[in-house]
């Protein structure tokens, strides 16, 4: 495969050694490498290169990751954007989840893994910018007081938007279009976060984390069930708009 044909993959890391690794990684793989060491490196990167996806490391020298995620995830809402990171506890997956990060590898980081989750989520991101892009009706889901708009993207609880993560909002949406029926944590790692592996406790958190945003309005007209041993389902009919 020719180099850079894939398009370009911006890696922040401030960490030079590391930074060429993952860049060997990405390359081999048809992509153009580019890295940055700070925040203020990746913003011009990547107002130059316009990449189709961004490798993050957490701590950068003159800002938080998650800062530099939510101001990319701003310009460009379908951007694939990985958290490579020391850190693996479930606090600091939440927080980069929230941030608006698609997926989360934890270091040391392995080249299997690294490249399986980064094409997982490009798969995923080519979905929604076609779904972004059509025009098909029935675009508005309702579930009592819960508005979901799919072409917008948006969640409405009472009229008022509930803002939610990237993860959180795909969550969402793949319930409520298969409300009433009860789905997997294997199909929700598959259609949600575009891969295909054994780390269901992700979706057990992923869930947690809506159910909360979505609880802090005492009548949502329908709520999310769990299955136990197997998955969620989102209950209510929803009614097209």
């Amino acid at each position: 495969m020719t180099a850079g044909e894939r398009g370009t993959v911006l890696i922040v890391e401030d960490a030079p050694d590391l930074a060429e690794l993952m860049a060997a990684f990405v390359e081999r793989e048809g992509f153009t490498a580019v890295t940055a060491g700070t925040a203020a490196e990746a913003r011009a990167a990547f107002q130059r290169e316009r990449p189709v996806a961004v490798l993050l490391d957490w701590v950068l020298p003159d800002a938080p990751g998650t800062e530099l995620c939510r101001e990319l995830r701003a310009q460009d809402a379908a951007l694939t954007v990985i958290f490579v990171s020391g850190r693996n506890d479930e606090t600091s997956m939440a927080r980069g989840l929230d941030a608006g990060a698609d997926d989360y590898v934890a270091k040391p980081v392995r080249e299997g893994e690294l490249i399986a989750r980064l094409d997982a989520q490009l798969r995923k991101t080519a979905r929604l910018r076609v779904a972004q892009a059509s025009n098909a009706p029935g675009t508005m889901l309702r579930f009592g007081e819960v508005e979901l708009d799919t072409l917008a993207r948006a969640v409405r609880v009472g009229g008022r938007p509930v803002k939610l993560g990237l993860l959180e909002y795909r969550l969402f949406e793949y319930l409520a279009r298969n409300a009433g029926v009860a789905v997997s944590r294997d199909q929700i790692l598959s259609e949600v976060y575009g891969i295909d592996d054994d780390s269901t406790e992700r979706v057990d958190l992923l869930v947690r984390r809506l159910r909360l945003k979505l609880g802090d309005y005492p009548d949502t007209g329908g709520h999310i069930i769990a299955h136990p041993g197997y998955g969620y389902l989102l209950e209510r009919q929803h009614q097209p708009g």
